[in-house]
This record gives C-alpha cells, sequence and structure tokens, in this order.
C-alpha cells in the first residue's frame, strides 16, 4: 500500500514544473483534480502482474480485463475533498456499468454473450487535496450488475446535474444499501460493496460516505 501511494504522491516531486500549466487548463473559479490523469497510469502499472490479458473493447472502463471468469471493468475516480458530492456516491457514465433502469441506459451487457462472461465493474475512488500529497481515503466500489436490478432497486441511482431527461452520467448511491444483498443473505452477515483501503487519521468512514457503517480501514495514514 506503501507503494501505491507513494506513486499516487510522484507528481508532488516536481510540482513546480506542471503547476502554472496545469492551473491554466480549469475554468475559472474551479479546482480541477490533478490527479485525474495520473491515477490511471499509476494502477494500470499496479494491475499489470494482476491481469494478463487486457481488452480493446471500445465500449468500457478505461482499465478492462478479460479474466477465465469474467470481464472487468475498473474505473478509477479521483475527487477533491472541498467537493462533497463524492459522499456515499460515485459518478459513472453510460461506458462504466450495466444497470439497466427506466431513466437510463447503459452501453454495458450484464453479460457477454460471445464468450459466455458476466460483467464485473468496479471503482476505485480517491479523495484527495488539491496538488498536496494528502490523501484523506482510498477505497474500491463493487457496481451491481443489472441482472441485480430485482434485488437493488432502481433508487441506488440517481440523476446527475442535469437531471434524468439530460442524464449523460449517473451517480452510484453505494449508501442506499452499501452491502452485498444476497451474500448478505447467505452468510448471515454485514458484507461491504465498498472496502476502505486506506483512510487519513482526520478522515472518518462518516466523512467519506456521509452515515456511519462499521467498516474496518485497511490502514490508517
Amino acid at each position: 500500500m506503501s507503494g501505491l501511494i507513494q506513486g499516487l504522491n510522484s507528481r508532488i516531486k516536481i510540482l513546480n514544473d506542471w503547476k502554472s500549466e496545469f492551473l491554466k487548463t480549469a475554468r475559472a473559479g474551479y479546482n480541477a483534480s490533478d490527479l485525474d490523469a495520473g491515477a490511471e497510469r499509476i494502477f494500470h502499472h499496479f494491475f499489470t502482474p494482476m491481469f494478463k490479458f487486457p481488452n480493446s473493447c471500445p465500449i468500457g472502463s478505461d482499465l478492462m480485463y478479460q479474466t477465465e471468469d469474467a470481464i472487468i471493468h475498473i474505473e478509477i475516480k479521483t475527487n477533491l475533498i472541498t467537493n462533497p458530492d463524492y459522499k456515499g456516491k460515485v459518478q459513472l457514465g453510460r461506458n462504466q456499468i450495466s444497470y439497466d433502469v427506466d431513466n437510463f441506459k447503459p452501453n454495458l451487457p450484464p453479460l457477454y454473450k460471445s464468450v459466455g462472461l458476466s460483467t464485473l465493474t468496479y471503482v476505485i475512488q480517491i479523495v484527495h487535496e488539491h496538488m498536496s500529497p494528502k490523501i484523506n481515503a482510498l477505497n474500491v466500489i463493487c457496481i451491481p450488475n443489472g441482472r441485480l436490478l430485482k434485488h437493488y432497486g432502481d433508487e441506488i441511482l440517481q440523476a446527475g446535474k442535469g437531471g434524468w431527461s439530460k442524464a449523460t452520467d449517473i451517480r452510484y448511491n453505494y449508501a442506499k444499501q452499501p452491502y452485498f444483498v444476497l451474500l448478505k443473505k447467505r452468510y448471515k452477515k454485514e458484507i461491504f460493496r465498498i472496502e476502505v483501503l486506506a483512510l487519513d487519521k482526520n478522515f472518518s468512514i462518516k466523512d467519506l460516505v456521509g452515515k456511519e457503517l462499521l467498516i474496518t480501514p485497511y490502514r490508517i495514514i
């Protein structure tokens, strides 16, 4: 984990070489995440030993792999601590979800019929401070497959800022139902759809999710 954090913060060592040019790219009065593009490079390197077969499909997440059991989509999302829109939810585009509801039609299939493999979608979410080595939270969120609609319903999805009529993306609100519903029934215990890999000592689970959940962080940083 320490190597991963160091990789995410490698941009800070050369901050003075890119800071002014990066700030020019943001619209007036808005701070963009300076980890947005770089985090994808770090996780691409991180996953290379684990997933041997990336997939070249044009419809899917930036990181997409084929295994013997599934087609895996991994989306990297970075959120600044100053924008609380990350609390308990994560933004997803049509190419990043297979969950089909009346108001939103995704582009991913729940099942890739050509190869008989299910779609698995994960989001790695990083909450951090602007142009700083301070990472407040690093967590993994498992997005429900579209075939689970009858178990999770449509309340776990929220429209973006433009409302459903203009929705090109959605918000997956994992805080609405933070558990694997079927696994919870089978094993009679709470198994979360979110795993917190690292959490700053001054940043709580409630700060991240918006409510108290008994999630144990992998590491306090």
